[in-house]
């Protein structure tokens, strides 16, 4: 197994990175060989972005009259203009011949890839992202899930941990193309050895 605790570009709240850590120590102890790897590859936004906002401008903008656009993002506006630029063609190049093939080599060498899932503690719900995040990368806080959307490897994710204030914290399981039953068989192993699901957070 390799750990990585931020891929190699990912900010990762201290709560976050304590809990995650030691679980991935855990699997070390039920006998897996876990090995640091500091460093997995580089932010790969700039590739996804051009499928995500050319993805939004063709499923959804066709449906809605002129009038009704102005409360779409900005970003998603922006994204009609996507399909056919520099930017969609260069994404649509380094997709399968660059960022998966870095993936798939990255493999060769693991079987099971740990990760946190999201690089923050919860926060409210209704907020798009955490408070103290805004202003900054919009996909700074799940730096962790959408570059596994680009290769398609299989991902799990399991509570390993509480916040102080009882709050989950989620550790990512990624495997190699197509073995989703290694994901599964890792994460059924770790809730055995770890059971949580008879932990609540205490509801006002």
């Amino acid at each position: 197994m390799a750990w990585s605790p931020t891929l190699g570009y990912a900010k990762v709240h201290p709560e976050v990175q304590a809990a995650t850590e030691t679980a991935a120590k855990r699997f070390q102890d039920l006998g897996c060989h876990v090995e640091l790897v500091e460093h997995v590859f580089d932010d790969p936004d700039s590739i996804w972005s051009p499928f995500f906002h050319g993805g939004i401008a063709g499923r959804y903008h066709g449906y809605l009259p002129s009038g009704a656009r102005a409360w779409i993002p900005a970003w998603s506006r922006s994204s009609r203009r996507v399909r056919g630029s520099p930017s969609w063609t260069w994404a649509r190049r380094l997709r399968p011949a660059g960022f998966y093939e870095r993936v798939r080599k990255f493999f060769l060498g693991y079987d099971l890839l740990l990760t946190p899932t999201l690089a923050v503690p919860p926060f409210a719900a209704g907020q798009e992202q955490p408070a103290d995040q805004a202003g900054g990368s919009r996909l700074a806080w799940v730096a962790f899930t959408y570059p596994f959307n680009l290769t398609g490897h299989p991902a799990a994710t399991i509570p390993c941990g509480f916040t102080r204030d009882g709050l989950p914290i989620g550790l990512q399981i990624v495997g190699r193309r197509l073995g989703d039953a290694t994901v599964l068989r890792a994460s059924a192993t770790f809730e055995e050895a770890l059971p949580w699901a008879g932990r609540r957070p205490a509801l006002d």
